[in-house]
């Protein structure tokens, strides 16, 4: 089977870049034209949508990894019913969400904290957008199982295609209700018919897809049940992520006080924005695991996994560089803020992202695939255990951000290193020496070369020019560096020949414009 690992790549950011771009354009709208109020209500309603998709209990990652396997080949009648018992199951769990939604109705005033002397048609409007919210969410949700499909399909570029022509329809969409001056409900409405109809046209995918695809009105215990055992531990695992992602801001509230908060999510964002930009690529990982894993491809597979945690080291590497050593001015330029501790923490926090970038997501992500979801499930409730107890130990003696900070790092340094690490090795028969010089020494190396070029730059003109045509300047100096880099460093011959191809092509055609 062919894999469009860099059409799906690809299509992977510009769907990103899309989706920033008009998330953008949309909140400045919605905050011109709704006023702050009717703005907070908008976030309300969503953030209740976005707490609904917890029910899914990791049967979408089923889904997916019963695709990856190819079992529709081999037989698409247990294909279907396996497919099917995921479908009613999350219908059955869809049907949670309408009594949550009638008791939030209820208690909307305390939900949405209204004011005294908020009347009753503002109530009342307030309880039909919750209702409104609460029935799109219970159609839509059963649904998120298709876009799963099509990611096992290895057809993450057909999901993608999807997302951005929906996301621009929505954006023309909302520009239409504005310019009509209709309100906050008419938009809601919108909104959601466009996410119903987002997540239909990914269901005739998968039904085009793969032929003999049915959905069956049927539930299958026994088939439940190994699925069951396999998502269950899925569910736990990004429980326990979630646990330490939320929790830092939790237990800084707590114990620190808001202001400490401002300061860790100032000094964090830079680095979060890291590990999102790397996630489009790593996202192949999880379908071709499950795919080669279960042709018992080990050694296939290895080659891949080492030359993936190459590609992600190569560019992470590069990113922290950069930022180790222009926090402060990044931070300036971004948030026209200067402070040396959120600088601090910008440093610490990126260092700690690209380790999870290089040594834990893509391990991660494959012993899931290959049926080691207990055995991450054991180290991630482990994890989140012992961050929670010397989080809260740490912060007694004493009350600082940096105690949460030191805490998270310590507790997955542990558990990669002495768990993750040496369980993928054992897995894949993946050389040390090659895991270390190959994946994670060179492209370290390069990324340090270009920080020595770009510190000297920082060092001597500081203070000298304005910060965004230092960090231009910094940047030029990495691009210069790292493209020509990423051409004799990271192409395999095939790759290099391609490229050639299309760089020939492409002058061939300015030559005769």
């Amino acid at each position: 089977m062919k894999i469009p690992f860099f059409k799906n790549t690809v299509t992977n950011y510009f769907s990103m870049f899309v989706r920033l771009v008009q998330g953008i354009l949309v909140t400045r709208w919605l905050i011109s034209h709704l006023g702050e109020a009717q703005y907070g209500l908008w976030v309300m309603l969503w953030s209740f949508f976005s707490y609904a998709l917890l029910l899914d209990l990791g049967f979408g990652v089923a889904a997916q990894k019963v695709t990856a396997t190819q079992l529709y080949k081999k037989d698409i009648e247990k294909y279907n019913h396996t497919v099917s018992s995921i479908f009613l199951s999350h219908v059955s769990l869809a049907l949670l969400i309408l009594p949550l939604t009638f008791v939030g109705m209820y208690y909307i005033r305390e939900l949405f904290h209204l004011p005294a002397d908020a009347t009753p048609e503002y109530i009342y409007f307030c309880r039909e957008a919750l209702l409104l919210s609460g029935l799109a969410a219970t159609i839509v949700f059963p649904l998120g199982v298709f876009p799963e499909i099509l990611v096992g399909l290895q057809k993450l570029y057909v999901r993608n295609y999807i997302i951005i022509i929906s996301k621009l329809f929505e954006l023309a969409g909302v520009i239409c209700i504005f310019a009509l001056g209709w309100g906050l409900f008419k938009l809601l409405f919108f909104v959601m018919l466009v996410m119903g109809a987002t997540q239909l046209a990914m269901l005739v995918s998968v039904w085009k897809s793969i032929p003999g695809f049915r959905i069956r009105l049927a539930f299958d215990k026994e088939v439940f049940k190994s699925i069951f055992h396999f998502s269950s531990a899925v569910y736990i695992i990004s429980i326990g992520r979630m646990a330490w992602e939320r929790g830092m801001f939790l237990l800084i509230s707590i114990f620190c006080g808001l202001a400490p908060v401002g300061v860790f999510q100032l000094g964090s964002r830079i680095p979060f924005l890291i590990q999102q930009i790397a996630l489009p690529y790593v996202e192949n990982i999880s379908p071709i695991s499950a795919l080669l894993h279960s042709r018992k491809r080990s050694m296939h597979l290895a080659q891949i996994l080492l030359r993936s945690i190459r590609w992600v080291n190569f560019f992470a590497a590069g990113a922290t560089v950069m930022v180790m050593i222009y926090a402060p001015r990044i931070i300036l330029l971004l948030f026209n803020i200067d402070n040396s501790e959120a600088a601090f923490i910008c440093r610490l926090m990126v260092l700690f992202v690209y380790f999870l970038l290089v040594c834990r997501i893509i391990p991660e992500k494959f012993l899931t695939m290959a049926e080691e979801h207990k055995f991450l499930a054991k180290v991630q409730s482990f994890e989140s255990i012992f961050f929670i107890v010397i989080s809260i130990i740490g912060l007694l003696l004493k009350p600082h951000e940096l105690i949460v900070v030191w805490a998270m790092i310590l507790t997955k340094l542990i558990g990669t290193i002495i768990f993750v690490l040496p369980h993928l090795i054992k897995r894949t028969n993946i050389k040390i020496r090659n895991f270390i010089l190959y994946s994670l020494f060179e492209p370290a190396l390069l990324a340090l070369s270009t920080g020595m070029i770009c510190y000297w730059q920082y060092y001597f003109l500081r203070g000298q020019i304005h910060e965004f045509f230092l960090l231009a300047l910094a940047g030029i100096s990495g691009v210069l560096i790292y493209f020509p880099a990423l051409y004799y460093m990271m192409f395999d011959h095939a790759e290099k020949l391609r490229s050639k191809r299309l760089i020939n092509k492409v002058t061939g055609k300015l030559r005769r414009a």
